[in-house]
């Protein structure tokens, strides 16, 4: 009777431990982190990415955290980076921006004690280093019992480097003192890589010469950046706002890309030469230091201008075409803090 209740035990507890085990992997794949997203490394630069440290010693260069090898030691040399010093770091830069939101190290049970206690991880912003992850108190024994240690947390910049900044070490006394035998970065999967898609809120534009007019671009997803470029600007320009001005009579092609991507939406403008039949007032305009300025201008033309004058302001610039022999065309910018007063003589 003991015995049949003993077993039944066994196999309650196994029953219990499978499900416990389906659960927490069941939990783990739910994470969707990417493959490690760093290529086997055989010294400090590939057309990959670049590894750097604080401390590059001969025998345990920056890239031997990368080298695909988890162990400190192998074939007679080491397989691991490593400083004299009991803090440094430790960081890989990426050819083009991740959103990394993962990291692994490893040091497959050999030293723990030269393997961090306390640290950050953190991405470089252009200007300062971003704390993405703190860990404290990581001692010998966590290393000698769990080899790789993983940590996750959230993110979705995307950045090109990243580094573990070590500040304790659990070493007391060694010539290495600090040592990571592998270092290994991780996306979410759920994280497009990329921005997917961009539209313009019009694919044709027809203007008379002098006019502007502004395209919008919608992008999903909405932090891309877009970059404004012109096929030909000596017939129509834009700005980096989508804010298109018609130069010179002909067609041009303006395109909006989003950055670092060849995803791109296009719109043709037409820009025609204004009929001075449709001439309809004398727009003079008198400067802050004395000088008068004049122009033949369309209804068109007008309007815009007194919809600009009415919300600029500073240097602000509205721009005028004119004729001068024996110019091709002459392009006058009145700046707006520049104007003292102008009058409109309708005919």
């Amino acid at each position: 009777m003991v015995n049949l209740f003993k077993k039944g035990f066994i196999y309650l507890a196994f029953t219990l431990l499978i499900l416990v085990g389906i659960s927490v992997e069941s939990a783990h794949a739910e994470d969707g982190y990417s493959e490690n997203l760093i290529p086997k490394m055989t010294s400090d630069v590939s057309e990959f990415g670049k590894a750097s440290s604080s401390s590059n010693l001969g025998a345990y260069p920056s890239w031997k955290a990368f080298d695909g090898v988890e162990n400190y030691s192998c074939g007679g040399g080491y397989c691991a980076w490593g400083t004299t010093q009991k803090t440094g770091w430790l960081a890989y830069e990426f050819s083009s921006p991740k959103a990394i939101s993962k990291y692994v190290m490893h040091n497959n049970g050999s030293w723990p004690e030269k393997f961090p206690n306390t640290w950050t991880f953190e991405a470089w912003d252009g200007s300062n280093w971003v704390v993405l992850d703190s860990q404290s108190n990581v001692t010998k024994n966590d290393w000698k019992e769990k080899p790789s240690q993983s940590f996750t947390f959230e993110n979705s910049s995307y950045y090109n480097k990243y580094r573990v900044n070590i500040t304790l070490t659990n070493s007391k006394a060694s010539t290495i003192n600090t040592a990571i035998s592998e270092l290994q970065m991780m996306e979410k999967t759920s994280i497009p890589s990329e921005p997917e898609s961009i539209t313009l809120d019009k694919n044709n534009l027809e203007l008379f010469e002098g006019d502007s007019e502004k395209l919008t671009a919608t992008v999903s997803p909405d932090t891309a950046n877009v970059i404004w470029t012109s096929d030909d600007e000596s017939i129509a320009t834009v700005d980096q706002n989508g804010n298109v001005t018609a130069i010179s009579e002909g067609q041009a092609v303006i395109t909006a890309t989003i950055e670092n991507t060849d995803i791109s939406a296009t719109s043709t403008v037409i820009v025609k030469k204004p009929d001075n039949s449709f001439s309809s007032a004398i727009l003079s305009i008198t400067l802050v230091n004395g000088i008068t300025k004049e122009y033949d201008v369309t209804n068109t033309v007008l309007n815009n201008y007194l919809n600009w004058f009415e919300s600029a302001q500073g240097t602000s610039t509205f721009k005028f075409s004119k004729t001068i022999s024996p110019y091709k065309k002459v392009t006058e910018y009145i700046v707006h803090d520049k104007i003292a007063s102008f009058e409109v003589r309708e005919y």
